[in-house]
């Protein structure tokens, strides 16, 4: 609870909840609600000016990249620098309206409810080393007194439920898996449970190994999870900042004396161990000024011949908030059409929290 210095008033700022995910894209998700309430605890009888709740959001970036210019024929690249920042969000909800009406509280402690509603076209929340889009909600309690103002600020999470199709029906998952083959060397199917995942989960990697040269000798496998994230300038879209983050790996080795024992099973398993905090991985989203995507690298070291070699698969994954999986795989499952008599065609109706 924060109290200004020998403040006649403590505030405090309490949220149902500090995560909002909207179901859909930008161009199509519903708005959201945020519930809360302010809490004052009056030690002695104040004179109210406003009591107000504040929603506010920004992007904002600033990196350098190296660029050739345009029309010239030298080698040489200069630094471009590019920043920008963009308010998102800046809604303002007045709880107690001194000014129109005098407003005064005895002593004692008052609760105040309040419904803020977000667009659904908001962009998601991001954090980087060159970029960010935060949000964050401020009550302020303005009073006749000359002493500082009481308020309390808390960031609020936005997130959002990627879709496959259209809104109207749920992603598709299921195991995940890609097959690459290295001519002449071996071949390496790739295997993920789920599509899907969240902060705090494990994925269990298979990897399915077939050797194709005999006389190879497997050293290593090893798996990495990369973040990748692209930021887009607001004035062109062309400049851009790419930035690789290493999110987890695990790795096992093998005696070099010991193809036989590994020919004896082609199959094995790696587990990566996602981060706890939203904000140590982000979630894979697209819209105008951030792209996060995830991959994960499944690496194996040869030795053909007396020279080893590093041979790379990669396959996609979709990092998603925890509510994929605790509200958007409780709905209910529509199917694309429903055919009915005469050729009629019904589409489900699109899913809203309001």
């Amino acid at each position: 609870m924060f109290s200004g210095f020998f403040s006649q008033v403590t505030l405090d700022l309490v949220l149902q909840s500090n995560t909002v995910v909207f179901h859909g894209n930008e161009d199509s998700a519903s708005s959201k609600l945020l519930f809360g309430k302010v809490i004052l605890k009056v030690l002695e009888r104040t004179k109210i000016s406003s009591l107000k709740v504040i929603s506010m959001g920004k992007t904002e970036f600033s990196f350098i990249e190296r660029s050739k210019p345009m029309y010239s024929t030298a080698d040489m690249n200069r630094d471009i620098h590019s920043s920008g920042k963009l308010q998102v969000l800046n809604k303002t909800e007045i709880l107690l309206d001194g000014k129109k009406n005098k407003t005064y509280l005895d002593t004692g402690t008052y609760e105040y409810s309040f419904i803020i509603t977000l667009p659904g076209d908001l962009p998601e929340s991001v954090y980087s080393t060159h970029g960010s889009t935060e949000y964050s909600l401020k009550a302020v309690l303005e009073t006749s007194s000359y002493l500082s103002c009481p308020s309390k600020q808390i960031p609020i999470y936005l997130g959002r439920i990627p879709y496959s199709g259209p809104p109207t029906f749920m992603p598709a998952d299921g195991p995940n898996e890609i097959q690459k083959e290295f001519a002449k060397k071996l071949s390496v199917k790739l295997n993920t449970p789920s599509k899907y995942y969240a902060e705090n989960q494990t994925i269990d990697l298979v990897a399915d190994i077939s050797l194709i040269n005999p006389n190879i000798k497997i050293l290593s496998i090893g798996a990495r999870m990369n973040e990748n994230i692209i930021i887009k300038s607001f004035a062109n879209p062309d400049i851009k900042k790419d930035i690789v983050k290493l999110i987890t790996s695990a790795k096992k080795e093998f005696k070099t004396n010991s193809k036989s024992k590994f020919l004896d099973s082609s199959e094995f398993s790696l587990e990566l161990c996602l981060p706890q905090s939203y904000k140590d991985m982000q979630h894979d989203i697209e819209n105008k000024t951030f792209s996060v995507s995830h991959q994960i690298h499944f690496d194996i070291t040869i030795e053909i011949e007396g020279t080893s070699q590093n041979l790379v698969v990669s396959l996609p994954v979709l990092v998603v908030p925890n509510e994929y999986f605790s509200e958007m795989l409780s709905l209910p499952k529509y199917s694309p059409k429903i055919q009915f008599e005469k050729d009629e065609l019904i589409t489900p109706p699109e899913y809203s929290e309001l």
